[in-house]
């Protein structure tokens, strides 16, 4: 009987890892910076979001940002991230104190950076977005997610972000139902705030003139949550929107195009 049950066991678990297998051999791809579906995680995870579709039930995975072809493991399957050749960006900022950083100013900038990294670190799972974004201001795009920057003709980090015009005062609205997780006054992008729209998914709004809302505040989509300025490092107005998903940074361009979910599921 011990033996029977012994055997059994074993059969539960080789079948288990046959299933984990299945997943990890099938090559999921997308593209730099962009969010895929994947067959969902047969195991319980509370703290993931999953779809019910035609094919199955399936999660969503973000892809980020590579400067060549590359295949990676993430969650339980093997992706093949497609390298997009996005351009590059030039700008030149007159204030050098603003590209080479004194002591000072660069003990700033880390310790900010720290409180970012913390304010993303956790997620709710009390709001549960549809990823049926608006754009958060009626601005064209004047940068785009992905070009490799030179500021003042040095070679810097891609713009992971997207810039869109608008004048000093233009309101900002929340793109999708969110917490406000972090405010602040920084220094490479001025007054900031977080919004956190639940599993995994956050947005930022960086430059603000002015901020209308208050930390923990839960705002609805079209809620007005600042203005556009010009604070930190920039050349000019304008709304830098950075999002962020299944730890990575993602396209908002792509987000706010119709239909986007239904378009990856």
């Amino acid at each position: 009987m011990f033996q029977k049950k012994i055997k059994a066991s074993s059969l539960l678990t080789l079948f288990a890892l046959i299933s984990m297998q299945s997943f990890a051999s099938d090559l999921f791809e997308g593209k730099s910076g962009e969010i895929i579906s994947i067959p969902a995680a047969t195991e319980d995870k509370s703290n993931v979001l999953t779809f019910k579709t035609s094919t199955g039930t399936k999660q969503l995975v973000s892809l980020p940002f590579v400067k060549k072809d590359l295949v990676i493991t993430r969650h339980h399957v093997n992706l093949k991230v497609n390298w997009v050749n996005f351009g590059e960006s030039r700008i030149t900022i007159a204030d050098e104190s603003k590209v080479t950083l004194s002591t000072k100013d660069q003990a700033r900038a880390n310790n900010e950076a720290i409180q970012i990294k913390t304010a993303l670190s956790r997620s709710s799972t009390e709001i549960t977005p549809s990823f049926d974004f608006i754009a958060p201001v009626p601005g064209i795009v004047t940068s785009p997610f992905g070009k490799q920057r030179f500021v003042n003709d040095l070679p810097r980090s891609a713009h992971l972000a997207l810039d869109l015009r608008g004048a000093v005062g233009t309101p900002i609205v929340a793109p999708l139902k969110g917490k406000v997780v972090l405010i602040g006054d920084y220094f490479y992008t001025g007054l900031t705030l977080i919004l956190d729209h639940g599993y995994g998914l956050f947005s930022s709004y960086a430059h603000m003139s002015e901020i209308k809302v208050k930390l923990n505040d839960l705002v609805e989509q079209s809620d007005e949550i600042g203005l556009v300025g010009a604070t930190g490092r920039v050349t000019g107005p304008h709304l830098h929107w950075t999002v962020y998903f299944d730890g990575n940074k993602v396209n908002p361009e792509s987000l706010i195009q119709e239909g986007y979910l239904n378009s990856i599921l």
